[in-house]
């Protein structure tokens, strides 16, 4: 019996190599290892500006220490005083040398969220040896106002970086 149709042979699909890569496959793979590296990078830094808040704040942590055992309001006040005045200085070298409502001021456009009401009285607590200070507050307020204004600490403040004389 003669075919019906022209006799047709299996396909074969030929051989790729997958060496060398297709210039689109260069492309892609050179953007996957830059956002990998750009992803490494800011993780490190990351990592870096935490272990330095960290490192910061355990000044805090030590004087609390102390101050549970010795019960001192006016050197704990000190050294929490101290710490703010250091990160401040950091932050806004000018910022040292205000007083009173200048200071608080200051404290205040470095880190516009927080209440630094505790903050700005800790210079007058620190002479007062019997002044009532609430350890707890005073530690939360500085913890978050340290953390506050290291983690800002790239970015330029708003308005002027100085308060008003």
């Amino acid at each position: 019996m003669p075919p019906q149709g022209p006799e047709l042979r299996d396909i074969h699909v030929p051989h790729v190599p997958w060496w060398p890569l297709a210039p689109g496959s260069w492309v892609l793979l050179v953007l996957v290892v830059a956002l990998l590296m750009l992803a490494a990078w800011a993780w490190h830094r990351r990592v870096r500006r935490r272990r330095y808040i960290n490192h910061v704040l355990a000044e805090l942590y030590a004087a609390r220490a102390r101050h549970d055992v010795d019960g001192d309001n006016a050197a704990f006040a000190a050294s929490a005083h101290q710490l703010v005045r250091r990160v401040a200085r950091a932050r806004d070298a000018q910022s040292v040398t205000f007083a009173a409502e200048a200071w608080r001021a200051a404290l205040a456009a470095m880190a516009p969220k927080r209440d630094v009401s505790r903050l700005a009285t800790l210079g007058d607590v620190m002479y007062r040896p019997r002044a009532p200070l609430d350890i707890d507050a005073v530690t939360a307020d500085v913890d978050g106002w340290v953390r506050d204004v290291l983690a800002r600490a790239g970015k330029p403040a708003r308005g002027r970086s100085h308060a008003p004389s």
